[in-house]
């Protein structure tokens, strides 16, 4: 083997993948070569990102119409890996509630204002599209401040309000 080849040979030795490695069951991950790796790769989904869409007016079973919004939750910052929950502004503001109350005990912890409902505006009577934004960016706000969160995504108030 020449000389130029050899080393060619050699420096494609350098950039080669790792070989995979095989444990049994009973084998503790903990052994492995790379432990933050590992734990990475067992690591369960969270939450990397929250859009707050477009609203949708429906019509309810009484005759009277309502928006609801879409919110859309990607999991480990995957476009594929996204959930879409579409919720009432009544509904975001009962999470809210049930944050407070469920973290009322924690001084560490802060729950950042929602939006306010505004009744009695007259944007939000003709639903003009500035209003509509402007509750869009606010909910949108409040929605990243608790999901993106990591204290607040594992707690069973937000795993409620996703999947429920």
């Amino acid at each position: 083997m020449s000389r130029a080849h050899s080393n060619s040979v050699s420096q494609l030795n350098k950039i080669l993948p790792v070989p995979i490695e095989l444990h049994d069951g009973d084998q503790d991950i903990e052994q492995s070569t790379n432990n933050a790796e590992a734990r990475k790769a067992n690591k369960l989904s969270h939450i990397t990102n929250v859009l707050v869409g477009e609203h949708h007016l429906v019509e309810g079973e009484s005759g009277k119409s309502y928006i609801v919004w879409s919110i859309k939750i990607i999991l480990d910052d995957s476009e594929y890996s996204s959930i879409v929950i579409y919720k009432r502004y009544n509904e975001i503001l009962k999470f809210y509630q049930d944050l407070v109350a469920y973290y009322k005990n924690s001084s560490s912890t802060i729950i950042p204002a929602l939006p306010p409902k505004d009744n009695f505006s007259i944007d939000r009577l003709f639903m003009s599209t500035n209003w509509l934004e402007e509750r869009r960016k606010g909910l949108q706000w409040f929605m990243s401040n608790v999901l993106l969160n990591p204290k607040l995504q594992d707690s069973d108030v937000v795993k409620q309000f996703i999947l429920s």
